[in-house]
């Protein structure tokens, strides 16, 4: 059996981690577009690939998610009146994130996630940070809107919601280390929710190899450990690596990978 591929998995769960850690990041936006591009190596079939990449980023989530909410809870950084307020529209995003998910073919996948990346790439180059606006929630409608749109993202690529969730809270007047705390505490329910609608919409392609739904469980097994360890260095290195010169790196890698996807 060809080991490359299972040296590549183990090195994109380390470096996802580390980013993560690093640079505040969710891991998603590596993990899938390199899963996409490993089970192209190791000649998945070519209408499940997206489909894969996504559903088994999100099941690696709970794992990193996990950890990451009791770490959070024990230095009191969770605002869970928000968490309360807003969570039950982020699941019901997140149900309708994955339903579309199954609808779309894995080339519309890889399209809109290339678009995705580039988006969050011209964000982190442009050092996009919104201004606090408000000491107190905005109505509970724009709330449930807002958590629609985090639910739905996540659902549809499989990745966290920090990239509305974060400025929605800062917009929100909550002091950055709640913003960071709550928003990390999003991930846990949206991946649980994400992983089990997964394992249950595959339409039956859980007899090729190692899927289970559309979850590729060997690459959960092995990606899984090497986040968190990745997740632990980033967050030590922080306080040693300029943040902002590795997050224009990232951002130009961030780049590159979603022209790729995009035009290849």
């Amino acid at each position: 059996m060809d080991i490359l591929p299972w040296v590549l998995l183990a090195t994109l769960g380390l470096t996802a981690g580390t980013a993560a850690g690093l640079l505040g990041i969710g891991g998603g936006m590596l993990v899938v577009p390199g899963l996409f591009y490993i089970f192209n190596l190791m000649e998945f079939p070519s209408n499940l690939v997206m489909h894969v990449a996504i559903a088994t980023s999100m099941s690696v989530m709970v794992c990193t998610a996990t950890s990451s909410i009791v770490a959070h809870h024990a230095k009191g950084d969770v605002q869970w009146r928000v968490f309360w307020k807003i969570i039950p529209s982020i699941l019901l995003g997140v149900l309708l994130g994955t339903i579309l998910d199954n609808q779309l073919s894995s080339d519309w996948l890889k399209i809109i996630f290339g678009l995705f990346l580039l988006i969050i790439s011209l964000k982190l180059l442009l050092d996009f940070k919104p201004q606090s606006k408000s000491e107190t929630l905005p109505k509970s409608a724009i709330i449930n809107a807002v958590g629609l749109g985090i639910g739905f993202k996540s659902g549809l690529l499989g990745v966290g919601g920090g990239a509305i969730s974060v400025p929605f809270l800062i917009y929100c007047g909550l002091p950055m280390y709640e913003v960071v705390g709550t928003s990390s505490s999003f991930s846990l329910p949206i991946s649980i929710l994400g992983t089990l609608a997964f394992l249950f919409s595959s339409d039956g392609v859980s007899s090729f190899p190692g899927l289970t739904g559309y979850i590729y469980l060997p690459a959960l097994f092995l990606i899984a450990p090497f986040t968190i360890l990745g997740a632990f260095l980033g967050t030590n290195l922080s306080h040693i690596i300029s943040g902002e010169k590795i997050r224009t790196f990232f951002a130009l890698f961030l780049l590159l990978i979603s022209l790729n996807m995009l035009f290849t």
